[in-house]
């Protein structure tokens, strides 16, 4: 009996005790969510969240999502400042925002992606400093090769790509760019060499001007040169003894050159070409190369219509040739801008005077039915005055007294603006629609078709804008009305059409205005109607008459003025006329020697008489040539 109520007293512990420690726990819970929304009104974000977190291991029903929200939005916020803090440079402080968003999310991507950027941006940092110290150190290809490591990682890195551009330029300059003579070659010299061999001139040059020359195989050291030649440099002598030798020459660097035969075989051999891009602004690429062509010829050249391009590839001289005649021949096309007014003056009157008499008077006969025209044979028997029936019109007589005039004004005042040699159209007025109906003859089926006609003031110029600011322009003008409807007998409807047309060319100055008049249409009608035989009465015809006149007078003025908005660019004058090379070679590089100087070659002797005593270089070093050849050579002091 005892044991029953030990056990009946226990059980109800036993049951209790779980409720208790559940409520217990859920009252804890309770109190660390109102602790963490007083941390997140505190600004403790960081804090609520670890809370967060720990209650959403503890419950994931009730406080996950919660904690994801919470979450995300922290984190939203701390990558938007991290990114800020980035673009700012503010390394430290994007590295730190960064981080904290990892402690709390380890796979953001946004954020792993952030320091690895912020990494890549501290070794080209670190890069780019190398490159700047080794450009400063004159080591280009060293800045190089830390640039090209910039660029492999991150390719759209802005001073990692100034730098390579510059370097590049630079390069091409020096590889595109004859190496700069010695100055030595400036200097004046003065030669009398007579039937010497080409091989003893370069010598005697090569001691003049301390200029190593190095001679192709096939060069003939055989050729005889003579040349009389004072105070001229260096260079210009040895061009003239090169050209009429048939020979040509390279620069290697400041102070040597390589001397080969004037031969296609020789020249692609050793000559150097450049590739040069034109992108062209205004001219056509097709006949810019037709030009290019005719007047230059180079080795290699193509065009591009979609991007305007020309690419050429020769030699430094003729580069520079076709660079001229780009810069001569693309130009923007000049404008001009016309100022047009057009008037349509109308005057119209109309005199309706006189007595207007009835057109007619009927009579009718009426029988006993009352419909006029029925009669019996009784009834027309018996016809007397009660049977007609005398019809007048209402009014009897009007005296008309009537005068009107009109007098309309229509004005058009357009402003066109259009490129030279180009046409401009205006049109004011009405598309008038005109059906045509087309039959098939196999199936008997109609279709029609609608097609309109221009009806009102058409004006067509094409300008031509000259050097001088003066404009020639080809004016068209069409001024067309309505002038009625017809139909046809198929029922078809169609129109009259009334023009005056005007074609005229003509040249003014810019500002001045021009007037076309003149396009006059002018209609008169006269009417009458009056009673027959007295309406035409000298004198009192009048009266018994009613005349009307009607008058119409229409003019056209046109009045025009150009005002040129771009004029005709006129090239400077070392692009108008430039030396262009000779019939075999395009330079602009003309060959010139000193006036005092004379040359003769090989195949074109110039004598020159011995010079007096007086005259006799004295000055300055003389070589002598061999026993079989004569000259003096003399450089300046």
């Amino acid at each position: 009996m005892k044991k029953k109520k030990v056990a009946s007293s226990v059980l109800p512990k036993l049951v209790l005790l779980p409720l208790l420690l559940g409520l217990l726990s859920g009252c804890a819970t309770y109190l660390e969510e109102r602790r963490a929304d007083q941390l997140l009104a505190e600004g403790n974000t960081e804090a609520a969240l670890v809370m967060l977190s720990q209650l959403a291991k503890s419950d994931p029903t009730g406080y996950r999502l919660k904690h994801l929200q919470v979450r995300d939005g922290y984190l939203r916020d701390q990558l938007q400042k991290a990114r800020r803090s980035a673009a700012e440079r503010k390394t430290s402080a994007a590295e730190e925002g960064y981080r904290t968003i990892l402690r709390f999310d380890p796979q953001n991507e946004p954020a792993l992606a952030g320091l690895a950027a912020l990494e890549r941006d501290a070794r080209e940092a670190q890069t780019m400093a190398q490159a700047n110290q080794s450009l400063k150190n004159g080591d280009t290809a060293g800045a190089m090769r830390s640039l090209s490591a910039v660029l492999a990682e991150n390719s759209s890195q802005p001073e990692a790509q100034r730098l390579v551009q510059g370097i590049e330029l630079e390069r091409n300059r020096g590889l595109t760019a004859d190496p700069a003579l010695s100055e030595a070659l400036k200097k004046p010299v003065t030669l009398e060499l007579r039937d010497v061999g080409i091989q003893t001139v370069l010598e005697i040059l090569s001691r003049t001007s301390n200029v190593n020359f190095v001679l192709d195989k096939d060069v003939k050291t055989d050729i005889k040169t003579t040349i009389f030649a004072k105070n001229t440099s260096v260079e210009d002598a040895l061009n003239l003894v090169l050209r009429t030798s048939q020979l040509s020459k390279k620069i290697l660097n400041e102070s040597t050159l390589l001397i080969y035969a004037d031969t296609e075989e020789k020249k692609k051999r050793y000559e150097d070409l450049v590739m040069r891009t034109f992108y062209l602004k205004n001219a056509d690429p097709k006949r810019m190369q037709e030009m290019v062509k005719t007047l230059i010829a180079p080795k290699s050249m193509y065009v591009d219509d979609r991007f305007k391009m020309m690419v050429v590839r020769d030699n430094l001289d003729v580069i520079a040739a076709i660079e001229r005649l780009v810069a001569t021949y693309d130009i923007a096309d000049p404008e001009v801008l016309l100022e047009v007014e057009i008037l349509e003056v109308n005057s119209n009157g109309l005199l309706n005077l006189g007595i207007q008499y009835p057109d007619r008077i009927t009579a009718s006969v009426f029988g006993r039915a009352g419909q006029p025209g029925q009669l019996t044979v009784n009834e027309l028997r018996n016809l007397n005055r009660n049977s007609f029936e005398l019809f007048l019109p209402d009014p009897l007589l009007a005296l008309n007294l009537k005068q009107t005039s009109t007098d309309a004004k229509t004005l058009a005042n357009p402003r066109i603006r259009v490129t030279n040699r180009q046409k401009a159209k205006v049109l004011i007025g009405d598309k008038v629609p005109v059906i045509t109906t087309t039959t098939n003859q196999t199936s008997s089926a109609s279709m029609e078709s609608v097609n309109y006609l221009d009806v009102g003031l058409k004006l067509e110029v094409v300008p031509e804008i000259h050097v001088n600011s003066e404009v020639t322009i080809a004016i068209d003008l069409e001024v067309s009305n309505v002038v009625k409807e017809v139909r046809s007998t198929t029922g078809l409807l169609a129109y009259q059409i009334g023009t005056r047309n005007a074609s005229t060319m003509l040249r003014l100055r810019d500002g001045e205005t021009q007037v076309l008049a003149g396009l006059l249409k002018d209609e008169q009608n006269n009417n009458s109607a009056g009673i027959p035989g007295l309406g035409t009465v000298p004198g009192v015809g009048r009266l018994f008459s009613n005349q009307t006149s009607t008058n119409g007078r229409s003019e056209i003025v046109l009045l025009i003025t150009p005002r040129i908005v771009r004029s005709m660019p006129t090239p400077p004058a070392h692009v108008v006329e430039f030396p262009s090379g000779t019939a075999d070679s395009a330079s602009v590089r003309p060959m010139r020697l000193t006036p005092a100087g004379q040359y003769s070659g090989s195949d074109a002797q110039l004598t020159q008489p011995a010079a007096p005593p007086s005259e006799q270089p004295s000055a300055g070093a003389a070589l002598s040539a061999p026993p079989s050849q004569s000259g003096t050579v003399q450089g300046a002091k």
